[in-house]
């Protein structure tokens, strides 16, 4: 089982506190939907959304990715490196830790 890593707080906060977390990763996966393994959280299904392009492509999945404005949101994005990289949403699958 493939293991998936959250490193900053607030994100994997968002994905705890609300079952779901949409996350960009710089690589873009083998699958479009497939499960994960996350520390402190259980069992996740990870689904490819889109490639990210600009920083206004993640306006409308930014309650559900655990920062508070955008900006913060890309400037932890473009630390990653993972600017033009995918846009995953991660969803604990319920029941299962």
């Amino acid at each position: 089982m493939a293991k998936m890593r959250f490193d900053v707080k607030c994100v994997k906060d968002c994905l705890v506190n609300n079952g779901v977390v949409f996350t960009v990763r710089s690589w873009e996966s083998y699958s479009p939907l497939s499960k994960v393994e996350v520390d402190g959280v259980g069992l996740c299904t990870k689904k490819r959304v889109m490639k990210v392009s600009r920083k206004e492509d993640l306006s409308q999945y930014l309650s559900l990715s655990g920062f508070t404005s955008l900006d913060d949101w890309w400037a932890k994005i473009a630390s990653f490196g993972a600017c033009g990289g995918w846009l995953f949403e991660v969803r604990v699958i319920p029941g299962r830790v």
